[in-house]
Parts: C-alpha cells; structure tokens; sequence
C-alpha cells in the first residue's frame, strides 16, 4: 500500500463520543486527512471505582448493553466495507469481540487503544480486585485474549508496551507506542508571565489512589505559615472524601477545594495555576504510564511538578521542562514547591521549555500523524 493513500477508518463501537480520548483521536486523524466512518451506538463512560462495579452481573450487563453497536453495523455495512482499518474507540474492550468476527468477514485490520489496562486499574491502582479472586482471573484472562484479537495494540508509552508484552503476553509484532496527548481547544495555552513569588499550585483529577492527593494535603500542612503558596484542587473521584475531611480537620486554609462546579467551569479554574501536578505516588503504575494531567499543564503552558519515574526520565528533563519530586515523599514535594516559587525565571523556563515539547510531540496532530503511520505501517505488512 502507498502512503500517499488517504486513509479510511472506521472508528468502531458503543464508544462515548463526548470522552476526551475519543475526540482526540478523531480530531487528530481529521486533522491528518484520514477519512473517518464513525459506526458508534453511543454510551456515556460511567466510573468504575467500588467492588459492585466489577461483579459479574455488572460486567455481564455491560457486555449485553453492547448490542445497540448491531444497529449501526447493519446501518453503515457497505461503507465498513469500503474502510481500512477498523479502530475501537474507549472503552472498547467488550466491542473488541464483536469487532473481530467483522473484521475477519471483511478482511480488514482491527485496531485497539485500551487506554486502560481493567485488570491493573481495578486491583493495583484503585485496590477494589482480589488478583487471586476468580473474577481477578477472569478480567485478567479476559483481557489477554481481547488484546490478542487485534492486529494491533497501542500503549502510551514504551513501559506500557513491555508490560503488556511480558504481563498479559501481547506479541511485540502486535504493540506500538502512542503519547495521549492533550486537547489545545480545551487546555489553551497563555504565555506564563507571573514573575512574583507568589504561586496557585493546582491538582486537576479524579482522586485515584495513585495520584497520592495525601501528600499534597501533608505538604499543604508543612507549608501553611506561607501566605505566598495556595492550593487549588479540582475534581471528585476516590480519595476524594478522605482528602477532603483530613484537610478540614487540620483546619488548612491554604487549600480550595472545587469538587461541585460545572465542568465547563474547569479551564477557567486551572488556567490560574502556576504550578500544575501530576503523579506524587510511588506506584508500579507511576512508573509506566504519563497521566493525562501531565500533557494537560504541558498544553496549558504551566510548569509541572510530577513524582520522579523511569517513564518520566524518558520523555523529560528535570528542571528543563518539568520539575519531579521523590515519589510519596510530601517533603521533597514541599520543597519543590517552595524553589519554584521562589524562583519565577525557573518556573518560566520550565512551563515554556514544556509547551514547545507538546507542541511538537502531543497535540492531536502530532498524536494523529503518529497515529496513521502506525496505521500504514500495519496495512503495508
């Protein structure tokens, strides 16, 4: 197949269209020429995050709910004929087994960015799966054959990779590397131009354990006589509660909490930031994956600190175009913050030295072009 080709996608299942995730990779595919096919039965992600979401009946009534996608299919079918490659949108683990049969039908490629990798999510990260329990054998197992369906299988990054590679015994042959990124419509960029010691420090997220929101509010107590440091925390999730009355108890009046504001009012809030966070857990996870919180300050224009990490070092160069901190460690994570605040050239330095890095390896163009030649590459073989 020629590159010069123009591409056509199918972008494949009950995928929700309003999620992030999904209207980046359609933004930056548009945004390459691909033609694109949505064959989409719409349906809102929903949180995962309690033991009960992850019971049989639950997962079996999320598969069952899959059958709205037959609709469109029998809808669009000799247009999908007409595709390329099939492409799954998230989350798209259950629409995977319907996607395959198709794909096998009509010779075409099946292509898959699990965003989310269930199995780890739901026992490592936020702790509510028994890895030895039968439905941890199940999710797992489950996971490893819907992988190996695909004729190709995106990880964020190439930590992410290998262990899909060596944990759930993905062929190298099927695994490529592919960034998140993040949405400039959404995270604007403004020039950072605070040259006061005077600093927003702000969390932007959904309270998963592995973000390690206690050690921002430990840090907060340390730091609590300094009129010139605040935090801002947006956002509901897991820990959320916990966070919440701990700081309350401690009486921290350095600390604003905006967990019932509409999410349009989102940008507004983290706009203000002069420090944007990332991970701050020491966590297996943390060392594989960027969170999108990362690539979100980048796009913003904000000086990110973030827990120290191989996949960290990998992309990133401390004090250069990000700050990291010792993982689970408030004090280094204090300490930080009190040498970027006194020090407004740094924090310049490093939120503008991150902007021109997502410029030219996140937004979802660069993402999108990434994205086709993977594509290419696979229908060339």
């Amino acid at each position: 197949m020629r590159k010069s080709k123009t591409l056509s996608i199918c972008f494949f299942g009950t995928y929700d269209k309003y999620y992030t995730s999904n209207r980046l990779v359609l933004q930056g595919l548009r945004e390459n020429k691909a033609k694109i096919l949505e064959v989409n039965a719409h349906t809102p992600v929903t949180r995962m995050d309690k033991k009960s979401d992850i019971s049989i009946i639950n997962l079996i009534g999320r598969i069952l709910i899959k059958y709205r996608v037959f609709v469109e299919i029998f809808k669009h079918f000799k247009f999908i004929k007409k595709c390329d490659v099939i492409y799954v949108g998230y989350p798209g683990h259950f629409d995977v087994l319907i996607a395959y049969p198709l794909a096998k039908l009509l010779g075409k490629k099946l292509v898959f960015n699990p965003l989310l990798i269930f199995y780890t999510g739901f026992s490592e990260e936020q702790g509510i799966l028994n890895k030895k329990s039968l439905i941890g054998k199940i999710i797992k197992r489950g996971e490893s054959f819907i992988y190996n369906l695909c004729d190709l299988v995106f990880a964020d990054t190439p930590y992410q990779e290998k262990y899909l590679n060596t944990d759930f015994n993905v062929s190298k042959n099927k695994l490529r590397v592919l960034p998140i990124g993040a949405d400039s419509k959404y995270y604007k960029y403004t020039p950072y131009k605070n040259n006061l010691k005077q600093v927003n420090v702000v969390y932007y997220g959904l309270y998963s354990p592995i973000h390690g929101v206690e050690h921002i509010i430990d840090a907060a107590l340390m730091l609590k006589e300094d009129p010139d440091i605040h935090f801002t925390m947006v956002g509901q999730g897991n820990t959320f509660l916990e966070n919440f009355d701990k700081a309350n108890k401690l009486g921290l009046k350095n600390i604003t909490f905006h967990h019932h504001v509409p999410i349009e009012t989102h940008p507004a809030i983290i706009q203000k930031a002069d420090i944007f966070l990332g991970f701050l857990q020491k966590h297996t996870s943390v060392d594989r994956i960027i969170p999108n919180k990362i690539y979100q300050g980048l796009s913003l224009g904000r000086a990110i600190i973030t827990a120290d990490a191989p996949v960290i070092r990998s992309i990133f160069k401390h004090k250069i175009n990000i700050y990291t901190c010792q993982p689970a460690d408030p004090v280094s994570f204090a300490k930080a913050i009190v040498e970027l605040k006194k020090d407004p050239k740094l924090r310049v330095k490093i939120a503008e030295n991150g902007h021109k890095l997502y410029l030219n390896e996140f937004t979802p163009k660069a993402v999108g072009k990434k994205l086709i030649n993977n594509l290419q590459n696979l229908l060339s073989q």
